[in-house]
């Protein structure tokens, strides 16, 4: 029997400030998320019964600690649910590198069961399970260009902001956001930059995306890029086209330009320099939902 595909593509911020520790315990952010075609594969049959998840990464769980079991095991206790299912998921996000990766196959495990199990499976219906399951997950029932606020988990959809071609360059060792986060503490008493944010937005309104606005405050706390993102800084560098930002809490480190040739050109650059860039570029809202969910499978989750 052929699965029920559903792809979870990554994400990045083109601007990023966190404001300080709310009394939840979360921080208070605003951020501009934008959505990757880079995505993982999630493929879904059905079962009598039960959960079970196998995974492409040995590294990462399959047990009830993965997001991906998670959110099957939410979705079955709000909708007293007792159908049961396998899952596949093939990882191509990069982990621990500020992406979104466990949060995208979140929310596309909510997308999919929902069809499988024929319950309400719009967006809409799912933002509650969403917010419960982390900060991050409800941009990706949303997707394309959108407004963070809260702790991440209030979304407003923007106007799709101007296509960027991207080539992520990944650092040797990866971020756990809870260390991040930890270790931006000290910096948050610094003015911040909330009208950045707001000029950012106003930019993408105005069809534009003001390149020389974009930041991410864990800018502060990353340290030099190295590995990979260090060649690709250096790529940029010779170039002399792209601007170097970082990818969420970290560690991957994003190249972005507004056309395809030097962003190929720097992905040569650091095949010669012995690293390796992955190429992809940003969605707009149409095209995020064209690539998440396959057309046989839209009219049952409208």
């Amino acid at each position: 029997m052929s699965p029920l595909r559903v792809h979870a593509c990554a994400k990045f911020n083109l601007g990023l400030e966190v404001l300080g520790r709310r009394p939840d315990g979360f921080h208070e952010m605003r951020t501009v998320i934008q959505s990757l075609a880079l995505s993982d594969v999630l493929d879904v049959y059905p079962a009598p019964s039960g959960l079970a998840l196998e995974c492409s990464d040995p590294s990462l769980p399959s047990g009830e600690e993965n997001l991906v079991m998670r959110a099957a095991r939410m979705l079955q206790e709000a909708f007293s649910c007792r159908k049961g299912a396998r899952l596949r998921l093939l990882k191509r996000i990069p982990v621990q590198a500020g992406l979104g990766g466990g949060s995208a196959d979140a929310a596309a495990t909510l997308l999919a069961l929902s069809r499988l199990w024929r319950l309400p499976g719009r967006p809409a219906d799912l933002m509650p399970l969403a917010a419960n399951l982390g900060s991050d997950v409800p941009f990706f029932l949303c997707g394309g260009t959108a407004l963070g606020v809260g702790r991440g988990e209030e979304v407003y959809a923007l106007p799709d902001a101007p296509r960027l071609e991207v080539v992520i360059a990944l650092s040797p060792r990866g971020m756990p956001t809870a260390r991040a986060y930890e270790q931006l503490d000290g910096r948050l008493t610094r003015a911040n930059r909330v009208h950045t944010i707001q000029e950012i937005v106003q930019g993408i309104a105005e069809g534009k995306v003001g390149e020389g606005l974009l930041f991410n405050r864990f800018e502060e706390v990353s340290g030099q890029p190295e590995g990979d993102a260090a060649a690709l800084r250096r790529a940029l560098e010779k170039g002399g086209e792209g601007r170097l930002l970082l990818a969420g809490s970290g560690s991957a480190w994003l190249g972005l330009f507004s056309s395809r040739e030097p962003a190929q050109e720097s992905v040569r650059r650091m095949s010669h320099q012995g690293s390796r860039g992955i190429l992809t570029h940003t969605l707009t809202r149409k095209d995020y939902w064209e690539l998440t969910i396959p057309s046989q499978e839209k009219e049952s989750l409208r």
